[in-house]
């Protein structure tokens, strides 16, 4: 059996032993009778005391997971009444491990994972995986609208290392997520931002009559492609959407008072007075409260 360990981590090296090899039985990558390395095999390849990881494999032990073989060593102990107060909740965990595994997730990546939904980490920073810098800005402006934690971004492609993440939570937008997951070190989580819904922004709004033009202003062409689709499938007339790119010269100078302009929170700052002005934010109000509640840990 591979073991995993973090010598940095805030769980003590013994109890990452102990969990590994619990996860290895009930996965049944550590069958019954399967035969465990030595505690100085171990000791030696991973540069740990032996004493560490003799107490992992006592504590087995002493939980029935495994047996002594007197001038043989510690073998997987098979699965019986011993154990049966807790054997529909072993079922469980030993199918999705096994289900994990057929997807080719590692029992190591899925005892992180559980550790972090049962005691989530307490994240010092949000840090942004976005290439664009104008959707960078933006996303930057509306998660510090909301959060009291600082918020960064960070070239993900540079393929920063489980040190340079610590505390961090990761945030992409859904069509980055997984490119930001290659990347980063397969320990770490990239949270998935759902996006806010033009329709539900406008639900509040007076439909504008045929005859108005409404402006789309962005920095972003990615929010103005977004924006124009939404608006055109809840109903308005495409000819009378007006894109205007907020990085282009004298772009102020095509809105008139009395326009109507959708835009972001950033752009929103640099117009004009007199425009009536709706603000289409990207992030959504579930993503941005699952985000609070990370915060308050």
């Amino acid at each position: 059996m591979r073991f995993w360990v973090s010598k940095n981590g805030e769980l003590p090296v013994r109890e990452q032993l102990v969990r590994q090899v619990l996860l290895g039985i009930l996965s049944e990558d550590l069958p019954a009778g399967h035969k465990l390395p030595s505690v100085r095999a171990v000791a030696r390849r991973h540069r740990i005391h032996a004493n560490t990881v003799s107490a992992a494999y006592h504590e087995l032990l002493e939980r029935g997971w495994l047996e002594l073989r007197r001038g043989s060593g510690l073998y997987v102990r098979p699965m019986n009444s011993s154990n049966a107060e807790q054997g529909e909740l072993d079922g469980l965990l030993a199918v999705t491990l096994q289900e994990a595994k057929r997807r080719g997730y590692e029992p190591e990546e899925v005892l992180r994972r559980l550790d972090y939904m049962v005691r989530p980490l307490a994240y010092e920073r949000i840090v942004i995986a976005e290439p664009d810098p104008a959707m960078r800005e933006i996303l930057v402006a509306e998660l510090k609208d909301h959060l009291n934690l600082p918020v960064e971004t960070m070239d993900i492609s540079a393929a920063p290392t489980r040190s340079d993440l610590a505390h961090c939570l990761i945030v992409a937008l859904p069509t980055r997520a997984a490119n930001a997951r290659h990347y980063l070190p397969r320990a770490i989580h990239c949270m998935a931002l759902r996006l806010s819904s033009v329709n539900k922004a406008l639900e509040a709004q007076t439909k504008p009559s045929s005859e108005m033009v409404i402006s789309i202003v962005s920095r972003s062409a990615e929010i103005r492609y977004w924006a124009r689709a939404m608006l055109i499938a809840v109903g308005l007339d495409p000819e009378c959407l007006c894109e205007i790119d907020a990085t282009s010269e004298a772009w102020r100078d095509r809105l008139t008072a009395g326009t109507l302009v959708v835009t972001d929170i950033v752009s929103a700052g640099q117009l004009p007075p007199g425009c009536l002005v709706k603000v289409f934010r990207v992030i959504a109000e579930s993503s941005i409260l699952e985000l609070q509640q990370y915060c308050s840990r």
